[in-house]
């Protein structure tokens, strides 16, 4: 089968969306498929490489304003249509609802190619750490247009599911997400890297693997780890990641050890050698970090969401705040900080919730969602 996937974003970035992306492709080329991956990469003269056995296509794109580590593309309908006029795919997967997915839309549907989305970002949810929180009904209103306008959207849980149903969103599919478990796993524990991050065997390491970003809710993290010092001086904290918001947390915590993005075996050893994730975000749709850190034996905290919601079973495999406040994940830290006794049975119980779910059972109900979209009957089309 062939298939088209249009995304912003596509590695060497470092985020889920990404990830998530090069995963589903290698699956599907591991499947038998011939895959094309059109995204606005570092090369922005239209030239088409190959990565892993797909086609990549680099188009032209622009970092946005004061948060280079996102891009947009530029919308190509005429490249678009040209292209698969010659290279037709039998599906299209639009994985970004920016200006290059709109125009990936139009020329797919000119040439009566069916489309699938999928939600992988909550940006309503985004606008309130911006101060933009008023345009979240007309954003909403985009997106449901949008992907309302597709044979079905995907989605990563049952609760994203809900929320996007009452709002509106048609032909909601759920597509989890996997985790690597022979890259994340407890034997990458590094206690040479322990003691490059000034922390001795007994001492407390707490963790943040992600962007340094509004959406991320940041503050819970440097407020639990400068309480639990108060009461434990040797306990340390780790940020690993980069966004816009780094130098003003660094400069407000020079304690803290930031280590920039991570990715590979070096983030693996990152997650395994540290003791505590602290995952304060309230937007994810899903959340890779949390499934990462707990396939390498790491206990989190999280906000009862998402990802969390789904895997997470509060003081059994992990900690979890139910109420979407900072003092409440702060209760789940020293709950946790309480318990560290019973971290080993916590971590053994979190390493065997995520066993099971690799990358290759995603991709093979990913294939099929393609397949029903490419063969089944059509549906109406939003206006």
């Amino acid at each position: 089968m062939k298939t088209a996937i249009v995304s912003d974003t596509f590695p060497p970035d470092i985020n889920g969306v990404a990830m998530t992306l090069e995963r589903l492709a290698a699956g599907l080329i591991a499947r038998g498929h011939e895959v094309e991956v059109i995204h606005p990469g570092l090369n922005e003269s239209g030239g088409t490489g190959f990565s892993d056995g797909f086609r990549e296509v680099c188009v032209p794109g622009f970092p946005l304003p004061r948060y280079p580590f996102a891009r947009l593309g530029l919308p190509r309908p005429v490249f678009l249509k040209r292209r698969w006029a010659q290279w037709r795919p039998e599906a299209l997967y639009v994985a970004t609802e920016g200006m290059l997915g709109i125009s990936a839309m139009h020329a797919a549907h000119s040439l009566g190619i069916p489309v699938v989305s999928g939600y992988h970002t909550h940006f309503p949810q985004y606008l309130s750490g911006y101060r933009l929180g008023l345009l979240q009904p007309v954003l909403v209103r985009y997106l449901r247009r949008l992907h309302n306008a597709t044979r079905c959207t995907l989605v990563p849980t049952e609760e994203t599911r809900r929320q996007l149903a009452a709002r509106g969103f048609r032909n909601l599919e759920i597509l989890e997400r996997g985790v690597d478990t022979d890259l994340f796993h407890p034997v990458r524990r590094d206690w040479a890297l322990r003691r490059h991050w000034g922390a001795g065997p007994a001492d407390l390491v707490m963790l943040y693997v992600g962007r340094l970003a509004a959406e991320k809710n940041l503050a819970p993290v440097f407020e639990s780890w400068e309480t639990a010092r108060r009461q434990t001086p040797g306990t340390k904290l780790v940020i690993v990641g980069d966004g816009p918001q780094r130098a003003e947390w660094e400069a407000r915590h020079p304690g803290a050890r930031f280590t920039g993005f991570l990715t590979g075996l070096d983030l693996a050893a990152a997650y395994a050698s540290s003791d505590l994730l602290l995952f304060p975000s309230l937007t994810e749709t899903f959340g890779n970090v949390l499934l990462e850190a707990m396939a390498s034996g790491v206990v989190t905290v999280s906000h009862h969401l998402a990802a969390s919601r789904r895997f997470v079973e509060p003081g059994i495999n992990g900690y979890a705040a139910c109420q979407e406040s900072g003092d409440a994940f702060q209760r789940q830290v020293f709950r946790a900080l309480r318990e560290r006794r019973r971290w080993p049975q916590t971590a053994e119980a979190a390493c065997c919730t995520v066993r099971p779910l690799s990358w290759e059972r995603i991709t093979e109900s990913f294939a099929g969602h393609l397949h029903r979209a490419a063969t089944g009957p059509g549906l109406p089309l939003a206006a």
